[in-house]
């Protein structure tokens, strides 16, 4: 029994030694991916050094290969950057800046952004709270498919008039057509 177990015991080792060394490769190869300038690397890098994923958890190296991706546009990279400025993770809690990339992701469509941008609007960090443009933001993530979005605009919607509600519509409406004649 005890050379079975053995014999069982080193082929678990090989198997997770295996898997860890294919991570580094993994990893490795990315890393090369990401600073020859591939977006679509830079931001899987983020996210494995913000989750701690085949690799340890880094959040000012995740925030520096978000910022990357960031700059050359991608939305989704811009959000993330809005969250770590938002939470204080890899940088200094800063509202106005979380609000300046979740303002940019949020223009480009992202309903996440959009979404956050309505929580700012309503709680007033880092910008006057204003219920207009929180419902406005909140209608298009939901528009969008982000269904987080449904309760706070039926919360908003309890804090609001019905003028308020109108302008609302129209703020998003005005936004929704930006977003049409941009693409």
């Amino acid at each position: 029994m005890k050379p079975r177990f053995f014999h069982l015991f080193s082929i678990l080792i090989l198997l997770f030694s295996a898997l860890v060394f294919a991570g580094d490769e993994n990893i490795k190869w990315i890393r090369i991916q990401a600073e020859k300038g591939n977006v679509s690397a830079q931001f899987k890098l983020g996210i494995m050094y913000f989750r701690g994923r085949e690799t340890s958890q880094d959040y000012k190296k995740a925030f520096n290969w978000f910022q990357r991706a960031a700059e050359q546009g991608l939305p989704e990279a811009q959000h993330n950057i809005g969250v770590m400025y938002y939470e204080g993770k890899g940088v200094s809690k800063n509202y106005p800046e979380a609000l300046k990339w979740f303002n940019k992701a949020a223009r480009k469509n992202n309903p996440k952004a959009q979404y956050n941008l309505g929580v700012l609007y309503a709680s007033g960090e880092g910008v006057l709270k204003d219920y207009v443009k929180a419902y406005a933001w909140m209608s298009l993530a939901y528009s969008n498919g982000y269904e987080k979005a449904k309760d706070n605009i039926l919360i908003l919607n309890h804090s609001m008039t019905a003028s308020d509600m109108q302008e609302a519509e129209l703020e998003a409406a005005k936004i929704r057509k930006a977003f049409k004649d941009n693409n």
